[in-house]
Formats: structure tokens, sequence, C-alpha cells
């Protein structure tokens, strides 16, 4: 006994030895597979170093944006903190143009701002803000791009290939099942708080995901306030008090001077929009460049002044979007005193209270996207999920389940718990500024800017003519009474009646012509006066015209 001993401890000394190196470089192996996401250098930098022209013509701006990202070499230090866009310094940026002009990338990185521009000018957009689908099972089932399998096929395959692993591991040292007895009791525990705590990890993720899209609706719908309260304040000019009143044309508009101004607000709406996204998003970051912006002027999104004051103001260069919102409330000031503008005291207070809405909701996105998930828990969802898959196969073999619902199992566990902690990345990064997923579906910046281009014209455009001038309604009497409709509208009925009535009142019009046009044929006027027409069809025909 005393020999025995020694070569059992010996033994179990290996076994030890080979289950602690084997997860050791699982660890190792699915932690540089599946990291949370990898540092990335800042879009200015690999806007710096991008090296050869893109083409636009079948992708979007923000693909673009991404390949020539990852065109350009990578950083020689790494962290574990990720740099957001809003992290580059505004000096940083302002030094981009030096490289560039040394560079043939010129005219690649100008096609790539037209194209950009091309989608910020648009009123109208060419996509929904998300992918749309057909709630159907089968049309569901149809679909494979944007799906979590399309994103973790690679990891599913990696796990069936340790599952494969562990298996011949296990069949080659039988030996080692006898001391993993009872450990799938262990591996269950260990699933049911990674199924909790995952679960939990991906509706956080997606409330911050649901914040970023409200966020973006605010700001939308506060423009649009401030664009309405502006339209309805416009000063107008009163129509002729001989025009009649029942006259399309009898209508008051804009004076000259205040429609100059709403449409001077309106641009001003359109580039605080536009320059607000840029300053958070990596598809429009390239126009905050200096390039960008004397694109820009070319394209007639603001004037040559007008940049010069953005580019040489000591605020940053993702602070832009501010300066245009102060452009924008001081021009509506001025132009209330300036007589532009009607209204008292009150026309200041509402502007501001509608001013700085719109301010605290753009300025708030920001806050969303540096504050949107610690690292230490996603740190440790990333392990809780990496162990249950990892040690998925161990559990099942030594239990004694088969080989191929081990490796099916292996892989169905990887696509559902990976492709749920995969999703909640994609939560996490809504409008796709890091390039550790695909971007299939990311909220769609080019359609929330077509929508605020839309707005801010649409208020404007919608009083530009008001059918009760302002005379009718200091006068009040018949002058209302043509705008005095029932509140339950016409019946059915009643109409009926209306139009047999107008039928008659035609039919009894029709006779009299008649009878008097046979009284004139007796007396002896000039014959062009007597005849109209050859047959008294004609002349029925020339009364109805």
């Amino acid at each position: 006994m005393s020999v025995v001993a020694p070569s059992r401890r010996g033994l179990l000394l290996i076994n030890i030895k080979m289950v602690t190196i084997a997860l050791l470089l699982f660890f190792g192996i699915f932690h540089f597979t599946t990291a949370f996401s990898p540092t990335q250098p800042p879009p200015s930098s690999s806007f710096r170093q991008h090296n050869r022209p893109l083409s636009f013509a079948t992708i979007s701006t923000a693909d673009a944006w991404s390949r020539s990202k990852s065109k350009a070499p990578s950083s020689t230090s790494s962290s574990t903190s990720l740099q957001m866009v809003f992290d580059v310094p505004s000096a940083q940026l302002d030094n981009i143009e030096t490289s560039l002009s040394q560079r043939s990338a010129s005219a690649g990185t100008q096609q790539i701002i037209d194209n950009i521009l091309d989608e910020c000018t648009r009123f109208s957009a060419r996509r929904p803000i998300m992918v749309q689908f057909d709630p159907e099972s089968r049309s569901i089932w149809r679909h494979w791009r944007g799906t979590v399998l399309a994103e973790t096929w690679k990891s599913a395959a990696k796990h069936a290939v340790w599952g494969i692993m562990v298996y011949m591991l296990l069949r080659k040292y039988s030996h080692i099942q006898g001391w993993l007895h009872g450990f799938e009791r262990v591996w269950g525990e260990l699933l049911a708080v990674t199924t909790f705590t995952l679960t939990f990890f991906v509706n956080e993720a997606y409330s911050c995901w649901r914040k970023c899209l409200d966020t973006c609706y605010i700001v939308q719908g506060r423009l649009n306030d401030l664009s309405m309260a502006l339209a309805g304040y416009a000063r107008r000019v009163e129509p002729p008090s001989t025009m009649d009143p029942q006259s399309p044309d009898t209508t008051s508009s804009y004076t000259e001077p205040s429609k100059k101004v709403l449409i001077i607000i309106a641009r001003y709406i359109r580039l605080f929009n536009i320059l607000s996204y840029a300053s958070f998003t990596r598809s429009h970051r390239p126009l905050l460049t200096p390039q960008g912006m004397r694109r820009m002027v070319k394209r007639g999104l603001i004037t040559e002044k007008e940049r010069i004051l953005l580019t040489t103001s000591k605020v940053s260069a993702t602070s832009r979007h501010n300066v245009i919102l102060m452009w924008l409330f001081r021009t509506a000031i001025d132009a209330r005193k300036a007589g532009h503008f009607e209204g008292g005291f009150g026309f200041e207070q509402n502007i501001l209270l509608r001013v700085e809405e719109i301010r605290a909701e753009a300025n708030y996105m920001e806050c969303i996207l540096r504050g949107r998930m610690p690292f230490s828990y996603a740190h440790i969802v990333q392990i809780l999920v990496d162990s249950v898959t990892g040690l998925y196969p161990v559990m099942a073999f030594s239990s004694g389940l088969s080989f191929q619902i081990g490796v099916l199992g292996s892989i169905f566990l990887t696509m559902t718990y990976q492709g749920l902690f995969d999703l909640a990345k994609r939560f996490l990064d809504p409008f796709h500024n890091e390039s550790f997923w695909s971007g299939f579906d990311p909220i769609r910046v080019d359609t929330l800017i077509a929508e605020t281009n839309s707005g801010s014209l649409r208020w404007m455009e919608g009083l530009e003519d008001m059918p009760i001038p302002l005379r009718s309604i200091q006068e009040g009497g018949s002058n209302l009474d043509l705008f005095v409709l029932p509140d339950e509208g016409i019946s059915v009925e009643e109409v009926a009646q209306m139009e047999a009535s107008e039928e008659t009142g035609k039919t009894s019009k029709l006779v009299a012509s008649d009878s008097s046009s046979s009284s004139i044929q007796n007396i002896d006027y000039p014959q062009m006066l007597i005849t109209k027409g050859d047959t008294v069809e004609d002349e029925q025909q020339t009364y109805q015209e």
C-alpha cells in the first residue's frame, strides 16, 4: 500500500495540471476572440492616416467611414478603456488638414464629405429609422443578415471545435471523468446565475438604446416647437379691404423681412442638427474637419463669415452646434426688436424656454453615451457567458451525453447566450461608433437629419397664407359667418337635399333662358345678336359656360 499511494497521488497531480492547463488555454483563447470591444484609434487619427480614396457607389456614409477607419494602421498602445468619438481634442481635429494636403487621399476625403452632405441636405428620408420587418414567423426565419446568428456563427464554430477537443480528451483519459462527478450541478448553478445576470444586462442595454432614440426625437420635437412658435409670431401683411372675403386670394401673408428671418432661422436649425450629430457619431465626424467646414461653405450650408467665426471661436470642435444655437436665439430676439416678430415680454420668455430645452436634450446625448454601462458590469457578464458556453462540453461529456448532442448543444448554447450578449453590446452602440459588430441596423442618423430638415420649413410654409385675415376678425359680422360651420358637419341627407335644390335652380334658370330667347327672336335685332349658334342646344351650352 505504501508503494501504490504515491503513484495515485502523482497521477492526481498530473490530472490536475492537465485540467488547469486546458482551462487556462480555454479562457485565454476565448478572452481574445470574444472580448467586449477592441481598442479603436480615434476617428480623427484614422481620418488622418487614410491613404487611398474610397468609393461611395454602393455603401452608406457610416460604412464608408468605418472602412476608411479599418484601413488605418492600428494604434501602438492598447488600453482597456474605450475612446469615444467626442474624446478627440479640437486641436488634433484642426491639424488633420495639414497631413491630408500631403496625401493622395484628399480626393477620397472630399468624396466622403460630399456623400455625407448629400444625405444631410435631403428633406425626405430614403430609409426608415431602423430596419422594418414582417412579424410573421416564416418571414423572420428567412432573414440572416443583421441577426445574432450572423454575428455569432464564428464563435459557435469555435465552441464546436472546443467541444470535439474535450470529447477526445475525455475518451483518451477516461479516468478524468471520475474527478468530474457532480460537475453538472456546479454548471447548473452557474447557468442560473448567468441567465439572470445576462437577462438583466440585455434589459439595461436596451434601455440605453431606447433612451438614445427618444432623445433624438425629443430634440427634433423641440426644434419643431421653436420653428412653429416663430412662424406664428412673424409679422404679416393684410389684404386690401376691397377684396372679396370669399376669394382664395384674400389671405394674409408674411412680410418680406419676416419671411427672410424665418428662412435664416430654419437654416440655423438644420445646421445645428447636422453639427450636433457630427459631434457624437463617427459617420458624420468628417464634417467637423477644416476640409469639411470649407466644403459646407461651397455646398451652401453656411457662409464664409460663419465658417471663420466657428473655426476661430474658443469652443471645441465638438461643441460648435452650441454656437449655432446661440446665433439662432439671438436672431429671434433681434428680429423681435426690429419689429419682424410680434409679441410682448412673453415672446422672449417662450423662446428662451424652447432654446434651453433644445440645449439640455441635445447635450444629454453625450452623457448617455459616456455613461452607457460600467466596464466592470460588462466584464463580469462576459466572464459568465464564456464560462457557461466553454464549460458546457465538459459537463455534457462527463455526464454521459452523446457526441452529437454535446456538439450541437455547444453550438446552440453559444448562439443563444453569446448572441444575447452581442445583442446587448449592439444596444450600447446605437450609432455604430465602434467596429466590433457589422453595423447592419444602427439608428440611422441620415433619416433623423432629413426629418428635421423637413420640419424646419413645415410650419413656415404651413402658415404662408392665412384664410381669415386680421381685418375680418376685427370687423366680425358676416365676414366671420363664412367660416362658422356646423360642429358635427352636414349629414348625407342634407347634402342630397342641397344638391337637389341646386339642380332645381339650374333647371328653372334654363327654362327662363329658353323663354327669353324665343321672345328675343321675334324682335328685329341685328342678326349677330340673335344668332349665337345653329341650334338651341348651342345656346344652352353657351349659357352654361
